[in-house]
């Protein structure tokens, strides 16, 4: 009995031990099961972020975004001496860094700094180029003609962007010289071209113009031939000497140069009258001037001879372009022709004076019916005609002689009308005769004379004989007297 009961003791005992011990390994393998499902669910979390990440959908705050320039492309001018400032604004701006690089000559670096940086350590005119402060603008001062191009600003990051700006240099228009053909001077006829070599930015244009009495006229397409910055005149003349203006512009500003042309060619000679009137043993002076050449050399010539020698007889009195001949006749062989000539290095020119003996009329005026004749003569003057024929026609000269005044001098001034003409018009001419001979005709005036104005006759009441109508208006007036006496 009691061996019995030992068995049943020990039996419930190995059931505990059994049963704890159970209890112990399900415990373990619950822990393991855990831990291996802890395990999977982080791979699987693990996988799904790999493939939320290759699809984009989720990102990381912490992880640097990239930068943009948000400054368009500009167009940007400065004139020459000015400062400018390429903008290159970056967002965000932190911790950014550009390149800025010169017609794609890369030589600029810059990054976002508080003070303006320094660009010597990138081999850059650090005096010239320069990085704002708290920006990425490129600072240029003292612009000069080649800084002028394209400017590029990169921002360096995995996936650079780039803008690019271009800068035109403006430069105020400046004359570098202002030529004519040979210095200016040129021979009249021939062709002279005007040469005004300008430079700036934009390129200038030109005007031309020319000093016109102290105006200043422009010039146009009827007096040369304009090509560039030159101007072709062709077949220049004496009136077109002077100065000449070279007028630049561009916008920016404006210049203005002059040049000096001197036409030159044969000299011009003027003679004060082409016949003078003498006599024997009475000086006479001939005068001739030449004109727009003052250097000419001047000669007098007696009927083809050249005069060289001063004498009693001749004597030349020349001051620069004016030149006098006084001649002493002493017989009749002294009077003729004579003649004043100019030269230069482009040619000569003359003109000739008749030195007589005979009349010289100087003019010949009228006014309606009434002439005025001017005459020289050192001799007695005798004979002085008129001759006169209608205008336009064929019809013979009638002469009329006009009385000749006495005078004290060798000129005489005459005044006379015609009375003898009818209403009309009419050319006339003079000649005078002296004791040497007669002179050569006048240039012709013209004479237009009016009609007269006819004068009203009145009407009277007495016709007839005068007598007999005095006598009736007494008798009239007699019975007319008895007839009231009688009433």
């Amino acid at each position: 009995m009691e061996l019995m009961k030992i068995s049943l003791c020990l039996a419930f005992f190995l059931l505990a031990v059994s049963q704890c011990s159970e209890a112990r390994h399900s415990m373990k393998r619950r822990e393991t099961d855990d831990v291996n499902y802890d395990d999977v669910l982080a791979d699987e979390a693990t996988d799904n972020e790999e493939q939320n990440d290759a699809e984009g959908n989720d990102v990381d705050e912490d992880e640097p975004v990239d930068a943009i320039i948000e400054t368009p492309p500009k167009n940007y001018s400065a004139i020459i001496g000015q400062d400018v400032r390429l903008e290159c604004k970056v967002s965000p701006s932190f911790g950014v860094v550009v390149q800025w690089s010169k017609d794609n000559n890369k030589y600029f670096l810059g990054t976002l700094k508080a003070v303006e940086q320094d660009l010597n350590t990138y081999g850059v005119d650090s005096e010239r180029f320069a990085i704002a402060a708290n920006s990425t603008d490129l600072l240029i001062r003292g612009v000069r003609p080649e800084d002028a191009g394209s400017f590029a600003c990169t921002l360096m990051q995995f996936k650079p962007e780039v803008i690019k700006h271009q800068l035109s240099v403006l430069e105020y228009p400046k004359i570098v010289s202002f030529t004519a053909t040979n210095g200016g001077s040129v021979m009249e006829g021939s062709s002279v071209s005007l040469t005004c070599e300008a430079v700036g930015s934009p390129p200038p244009q030109v005007v031309w113009s020319r000093d016109v009495g102290g105006v200043n006229e422009r010039l146009q397409e009827k007096d040369g031939e304009f090509v560039g910055y030159s101007v072709y005149i062709k077949n220049i003349k004496r009136e077109q000497s002077g100065k000449y203006y070279c007028y630049v512009f561009n916008g920016i500003g404006a210049n203005q140069a002059e040049v000096t042309v001197n036409v030159r060619g044969k000299p011009r000679v003027h003679v004060h009258n082409t016949i003078v009137n003498s006599a024997i043993n009475v000086e006479a002076v001939l005068q001739c001037t030449v004109h727009d050449e003052p250097g000419a050399h001047i000669r007098w010539y007696k009927d083809g001879q050249l005069i060289e020698s001063i004498s009693r007889q001749y004597d030349i009195s020349t001051r620069g372009s004016h030149s006098n001949l006084t001649v002493l006749p002493t017989s009749d062989s002294d009077f003729g022709t004579f003649t004043c000539e100019a030269e230069n290095e482009f040619g000569s020119h003359n003109r000739s004076i008749s030195l007589v003996q005979s009349p010289v009329i100087h003019s010949l005026e009228a006014d309606g019916s009434r002439i005025g004749v001017t005459i020289t003569s050192r001799r007695p003057l005798h004979t002085v005609e008129l001759q006169v024929r209608e205008l336009g026609g064929d019809g013979e000269w009638r002469t009329f002689n006009i009385p000749v005044p006495t005078s004290s001098s060798h000129e005489y001034f005459i005044a006379y009308t015609l009375d003898e003409l009818e209403a009309g018009k009419y050319e006339a001419v003079v000649r005078a005769e002296n004791d040497h001979s007669w002179s050569e005709h006048s240039d012709s005036t013209l004479l237009d004379i009016e009609a007269k104005p006819e004068y009203i006759q009145h009407a009277s009441v007495y016709r007839g004989n005068s007598a007999h109508s005095v006598k009736s208006v007494a008798l009239t007036t007699t019975l007319m007297y008895l007839l009231v006496r009688t009433l």
